[in-house]
């Protein structure tokens, strides 16, 4: 059933496109082109613009301080200083890491090959992470 409609779909598509090469292109030849008469160009001074009367566009002065100037894009002062105080405060209200003691160390570390005293924990037979409890 396969080939049968993949036969039949060529010989659509093959007559398709045979039938529509066969129409002839409809030549047409182009009308005259029109060209204006060299009485309608009008002689203009040209004048330019980026410097040479001034700054800015004849504006001399900076061109911030215009009337009727609008500053734009400083939404993010906000955003930053908030984003800065919340780091900031953040760290310093953060609570030390509890300190053990030497003799805590000491025995964990004898205790116990894995110890590591940075997070006081050590890996116990079962592979998982466990904290060391001292009698100190």
């Amino acid at each position: 059933m396969k080939i049968i409609s993949k036969i039949l779909s060529v010989a659509v598509l093959g007559a398709t496109l045979g039938l529509t090469s066969i129409s002839a292109a409809g030549a047409v030849p182009m009308s005259g082109i029109v060209l204006p008469n060299a009485h309608d160009v009008e002689q203009v001074q040209w004048r330019h613009h980026h410097g040479g009367d001034g700054w800015y566009r004849g504006h001399r002065g900076y061109r911030d301080y215009r009337p009727g100037y609008r500053r734009h894009g400083d939404y993010w002062y906000p955003l930053a200083a908030f984003g800065a105080g919340a780091l900031i405060g953040g760290a310093l209200a953060a609570p030390t890491r509890p300190s053990y003691g030497s003799r805590h160390e000491e025995w964990c570390a004898s205790r116990y090959r894995t110890y590591d005293p940075g997070t006081d924990t050590y890996v116990p037979r079962a592979g998982v992470r466990a904290r060391c409890v001292s009698p100190y």
